[in-house]
């Protein structure tokens, strides 16, 4: 008798031991995660900082961009900017288990990633060539070699990627790279600067080009160089 009694004490010392310990394991609401509206590279700027779409720089890119390609392809960049809201209101009120939880962090990601580097395309097109500022032909000599080799392996990576080329500036090689992504949450190279950006999914494109080759030859010749030295001497003065 003593012993059954012993045995049912400690079962049940048991599973409330563990009821604990699950208590105890259970996630809560994930941190704030939040800062000053007054810092970072991209205060005082509509889109990603502050949680807002960015307008258009230019309704129409005459020669390039149609206004009905540029529309529609904002309105595929605001549409992410409302998935990125709805992602981190889910993490704020849920108290997610880890599976919600891991698909909630890894669509974070991914939202965020299209948000920015869609802000950093239309933001760094041009109506008209633009001549890189000697600082920027300087650079590009150093660590990409001639503006023919560069142009040939960016165009490289934009016809290999299924969604985005990328020239990087990477701060702790401090050296410049070629990037290509296949995705919004895959290929993304870790604390680099996106300074070139180059949307060459189906909706970036389709409506102006059947080829994307044409796409990605005219790209090239509406790159603003002075956006793109204005991210690159942001980052390179911190």
């Amino acid at each position: 008798m003593g012993t059954l009694v012993s045995r049912r004490r400690f079962l049940a010392v048991t599973a409330v031991a563990g009821g604990l310990v699950a208590s105890g394991t259970r996630a809560g609401a994930p941190p704030k995660e939040s800062g000053l509206s007054s810092e970072g590279l991209l205060a005082g700027r509509p889109g990603f900082q502050p949680r807002t779409v960015m307008p258009l720089p230019y309704q129409e890119l005459p020669g390039f961009l149609s206004r009905e390609q540029l529309a529609a392809h904002h309105e595929e960049y605001a549409r992410a900017v409302g998935r990125l809201k709805a992602v981190e209101e889910a993490l704020r009120r849920e108290e997610p288990d880890a599976r919600r939880y891991a698909e909630l962090r890894r669509a974070e990601v991914a939202v965020a990633n299209s948000v920015l580097l869609h802000e950093f395309y239309f933001g760094g097109l041009s109506p008209r060539k633009v001549t890189p500022p000697r600082h920027i032909e300087k650079n590009m000599s150093e660590h990409m070699g001639s503006w023919d080799s560069w142009r040939d392996d960016f165009t490289r990576c934009a016809l290999a990627a299924r969604q985005w080329a990328l020239l990087l500036y990477d701060p702790y090689d401090d050296r410049w790279h070629d990037a290509a992504m296949d995705s919004d949450g895959d290929g993304v190279w870790l604390g680099a600067n996106p300074l070139v950006v180059c949307d060459v999914a189906e909706h970036a494109l389709a409506k102006d080009y059947p080829r994307r080759e044409d796409y990605v030859a005219k790209f090239l010749d509406h790159v603003d160089w002075e956006e793109v030295s204005r991210r690159y001497r942001a980052v390179d003065r911190m």
